[in-house]
């Protein structure tokens, strides 16, 4: 019988009951006689004309598999959901396909993700990153504008670390529209360090071979201390990562003569997500991949523009964000933030 809508069915059954044969029944309502049959004669066997509500294809897995599931993946965050419907054949013999475990996971909100990648945390440096946090959540605007942030990056010409993601048919997989070129090394690269504050960028420098110690101090006499005393005056405070080579005897000795001034920011172990100039690195990276630089020449012209010309409001947007990943981390108890 066909699908009858439920205004339908309710007026055969009245024309029925007001004594019409089925034949004029099916010609007033526009229903075939053999599915006015049907219906009456359903209606006098269950005393209903709705439909039975039918219950679909029973599912292959039972609430305690589902919660079976959902505990083993919240045991191994990183296990496929082909390791997940073996291990659930071996210890009950519930044979699922794996795409059956992923919809039951996301019906339990956990869904398939690229992993965020951060470096390593120790319990040490968990409690260093707190203590920064602890010493520096009350800084307001004015004493962060103290600061002159610096790092260092490398920036490859045709490299890029972001998935690139193509629309494509079946077998086009190589056509050169969907590919996305690699070459060896980056096909050349460079090296920069720079640094910033509230109020602008300084100095953008580009490091020939090996930045060791006694190069990295040389990049603080002629670059990080002018631009420090030009953008924030005497007293700023200095940021540097913990690299080896920050942290070296002639380094610290020449900070050290230094202290009238400047002062050297006590810095976390792992934090990258504190320096605002890693976001600054990403947002130079993607303009870089937009430019399409062609030599290391061209790279370091790109680079140059870019930093010169980088807009005051992102500055503005990152010295924000330094109190929310002040607290980020508080959250956190000294582990990873989002930043």
């Amino acid at each position: 019988m066909a699908r009858l809508s439920t205004a339908t069915r309710h007026k055969v059954l009245i024309l029925h009951q007001q004594g019409l044969y089925q034949t004029k029944i099916s010609k007033q309502t526009g229903v075939s006689r053999c599915a006015v049959q049907a219906l009456l004669k359903k209606h006098k066997e269950t005393g209903n004309v709705e439909d039975r509500r039918h219950g679909g294809r029973r599912r292959n897995l039972s609430a305690a598999d589902e919660r079976h599931i959902k505990l083993i993946t919240l045991r191994n965050w990183k296990m496929s959901s082909s390791a997940i419907s073996s291990e659930l054949a071996e210890t009950n013999g519930t044979q699922v396909h794996p795409s059956t475990v992923r919809r039951s996971l996301a019906r339990s909100g956990l869904h398939g993700r690229v992993a965020a990648k951060n470096p390593y945390l120790r319990r040490g440096n968990k409690a260093k990153r707190l203590k920064y946090a602890r010493k520096h959540r009350n800084w307001g605007a004015e004493k962060w504008k103290q600061v002159l942030w610096t790092d260092e990056s490398k920036f490859e010409i045709f490299g890029c670390s972001r998935r690139q993601f193509v629309r494509r048919r079946v077998g086009e997989q190589y056509n050169n529209e969907c590919l996305q070129a690699t070459v060896k090394h980056g096909g050349g690269s460079l090296n920069v360090w720079g640094c910033i504050s509230a109020n602008g960028v300084g100095d953008l420098v580009r490091i020939n071979g090996v930045l060791n110690a006694e190069k990295y101090r040389q990049t603080l006499i002629h670059h990080a201390i002018p631009s420090g005393r030009r953008m924030i005056g005497p007293k700023f405070i200095l940021q540097q990562d913990n690299d080896p080579k920050h942290t070296a005897k002639v380094i610290k000795n020449y900070l050290q003569r230094k202290k009238e001034v400047l002062k050297v920011m006590v810095w976390p172990p792992q934090s990258p997500d504190l320096n605002i100039v890693e976001c600054v690195w990403d947002y130079m990276k993607r303009q870089k991949d937009v430019r399409k630089p062609t030599s290391t020449e061209d790279l370091w012209l790109v680079l140059q523009d870019v930093w010169n010309n980088l807009p005051a409001e992102c500055l503005q947007k990152l010295c924000v964000s330094l109190p929310l990943r002040i607290d980020a981390v508080l959250k956190a108890k000294g582990g990873h933030t989002k930043y």
